[in-house]
């Protein structure tokens, strides 16, 4: 008899593990098509023109431990979990130009973020993010480091100071060679329901450019996501970049389903509509420019 009662605890406890599909590896593949509109007007020729990018992303991330996701949506569980892990990354692209030669471009990343975690610990909750982008736009080059330093201010909330320094080298051109600076802060927070939940986020920054005629850029972004249900999650998102008297507003929306447990697929577009550009080649005319985004995505669990 105790045999048997032992043998249906472990097949329950298996099939309860089973169940909660928790993971320590996530891998993903993704495809976006980018297009840009721009008009000139009032020229005295008017032009059309419309430039289209291909984009394909690979990526790999690793959880230092188990992630357990029964504390909400499948989409928030490493959030939820205060899961540390470190991500790889690299995207291939190519831009048709209807004027000029093709270009492409790779970028290889590297993310982590470390949690300090455990009962008693003086440091428990608070947390850091590393990262490394290299970026190969044409013939230019561009470095990018970050660092941010935050903490979890309760179960649920993460506040998150960061520090983003990138490097351009464009060809080799000393004229079209500089870096910026940039600092920001970031606010996520995730409202738990009797099913599924709301995700937040805010942030707000500034970015320094280097040179004389350099003027600092303000940033600025809104986002959330709600989830249905632990597999359902419909998205939305904005982010402005001011700079002078000019603006440039994203607005994003996704849509994010679990299959299984351990396989979702993710449909995403965004638009933007910069403010138009005044007299941008000396004739007294002006540029119009809209751009627009589509993806599509997948990710596997294990």
């Amino acid at each position: 008899m105790f045999k048997k009662t032992a043998i249906v605890a472990g097949i329950g406890l298996a099939l309860s593990a089973t169940a909660q599909a928790d993971y320590n590896w996530q891998v993903g593949a993704g495809y976006a098509r980018v297009t840009v509109d721009q008009e000139t007007k009032n020229t005295g020729s008017d032009e059309k023109t419309s430039n289209d990018a291909d984009i394909v992303n690979l990526n790999g991330t690793y959880f230092l431990e188990t992630v357990d996701t029964s504390k909400g949506p499948l989409g928030e569980a490493a959030f939820l979990d205060h899961a540390s892990s470190i991500s790889l990354a690299v995207t291939d692209g190519e831009v048709d130009f209807n004027d000029a030669d093709d270009q492409d471009g790779q970028r290889y990343s590297f993310n982590s973020r470390y949690v300090a975690e455990g009962p008693g610990w003086k440091l428990s909750g608070w947390l850091v993010d590393l990262g490394y982008n290299y970026f190969e736009p044409g013939d230019a080059e561009v470095n990018s480091y970050n660092i941010g330093i935050g903490k979890y201010v309760t179960p649920n909330t993460t506040l998150v100071l960061g520090y983003t320094a990138v490097d351009v080298n464009s060809g080799g051109n000393p004229s079209e060679q500089g870096n910026t600076d940039a600092v920001d802060l970031a606010l996520d927070h995730f409202f738990a329901f009797s099913s599924g939940g709301l995700k937040t986020s805010a942030n707000i920054g500034r970015i320094a450019v280097d040179g004389d005629d350099g003027d600092d850029i303000d940033s600025y972004g809104l986002g959330a996501t709600w989830y249905l249900n632990n597999n359902w999650g419909f998205g939305a998102n904005w982010a402005r970049l001011a700079q002078d008297s000019r603006e440039v507003d994203v607005y994003g929306v996704n849509a994010q389903w679990f299959v299984t447990e351990n396989f979702a697929v993710d449909l995403g577009y965004a638009q933007s509509n910069p403010d138009d550009q005044n007299n941008p080649l000396g004739t007294g005319g002006k540029l119009e420019t809209e751009i627009d985004g589509f993806s599509v995505g997948g990710l596997f669990r294990f």
